[in-house]
């Protein structure tokens, strides 16, 4: 286990290392927009990735993305990008959400009240979490794979040649 979250980890190094020598326009326009793969593709991708990283498979977000990826034949990169959400600062906010969201569906709902975001009352709450985390994850992949499909549309570079 200790050897998966060191691989784990050191793709997330390899993929920043590439993406900061590129620069953001340069890769967005070589990995997005003149990709292999239709825009229904890449928004797939888009969606997968941001399942992925919302859902509560914390350590396996990369594994998974790119597993789930090559399984369904979607763009890995597009997925394996998206799929990392979960940085350190947004995972409070990611822990609140889903919290929020999955109150609704459990009998006892949790006050938040002087609560600590941590693993400790993520242990105590894990019904709701998980349920949370779930709804959370498809309704923002939907809103993303739908918005990115249309915004792909838009970008197209084969449109602006008619």
């Amino acid at each position: 286990m200790k050897n998966f979250i060191k691989n784990t980890i050191q793709s997330q190094k390899v993929f920043y290392r590439y993406f900061r020598r590129k620069g953001l326009k340069r890769f967005l326009k070589e990995n997005i927009l003149e990709s292999d793969g239709s825009n229904e593709t890449k928004a797939k991708s888009i969606a997968l990735g941001v399942f992925i990283g919302l859902s509560p498979f914390w350590g396996l977000h990369s594994f998974l993305a790119i597993t789930l990826s090559v399984y369904f034949k979607l763009n890995k990169l597009l997925s394996f990008m998206f799929s990392q959400l979960t940085l350190p600062p947004l995972i409070p906010v990611i822990i609140f959400l889903s919290m929020m969201v999955g109150s609704p569906f459990v009998k006892e709902s949790v006050s938040f009240e002087n609560a600590t975001f941590d693993l400790e009352f993520i242990k105590q709450n894990i019904v709701q979490y998980t349920i949370g985390s779930l709804i959370l994850a498809t309704a923002a992949a939907a809103v993303f794979g739908f918005g990115s499909y249309f915004l792909l549309k838009m970008l197209d570079p084969k449109r602006s040649r008619r």
